[in-house]
């Protein structure tokens, strides 16, 4: 029996170790979206400040009544230079640089100085001084094809209302 027994034994298939489950990479991780599109910053529509009324100009932020008699007291502007010197008498000119985000002097295409055009955002000082050296323009229509030069379409619908009437 134990020669049987030991026979038995030696014929026993030898032990197979449970197969492993086969080795995969982990999956890949999904590719993150893209971030969606910037939206396009569009500045809030600025007030001329020599047409605004009270109540526009008080609903300003960080203006109050005192602020609003200033505006309203060296109105007409003819340009931005007068504007900062005359409201420079009353707030730094941190301050006054926060009121020109909000307000604008009108511009008058044949008579406005460089620094009141350049309250027109996207221009810089070159244009500028090209637009400003193309005086006198033949007429409305000759001096935005010249701002269309420099602007984009966005820019210069924002810039449309800033003019002075025409006349």
């Amino acid at each position: 029996m134990s020669l049987l027994f030991v026979w038995l034994l030696g014929c026993a298939e030898e032990p197979v170790a449970p197969a492993a489950a086969p080795v995969t990479e982990p999956a890949p991780a999904p590719a993150p979206e893209p971030p969606p599109p910037e939206p396009a910053v569009v500045a809030a529509p600025r007030l001329d400040v020599n047409s605004a009324t009270e109540e526009q100009l008080g609903a300003l932020p960080g203006v109050g009544p005192k602020m609003v008699h200033e505006f309203e007291e060296y109105r007409p502007y003819k340009s931005i230079l007068q504007f900062r010197k005359e409201i420079g008498k009353y707030v730094p000119p941190e301050e006054v640089a926060r009121f020109e985000t909000m307000l604008y002097v009108p511009i008058d295409p044949e008579k406005s100085d460089a620094p009141t055009i350049m309250q027109i955002q996207g221009l810089d000082q070159a244009e500028v001084e090209a637009i400003v050296a193309g005086r006198p323009y033949a007429d409305r229509a000759a001096f935005m094809a010249a701002l269309a030069a420099a602007l984009t379409p966005e820019e210069l619908a924002a810039a449309r209302p800033m003019f002075a009437p025409a006349g």
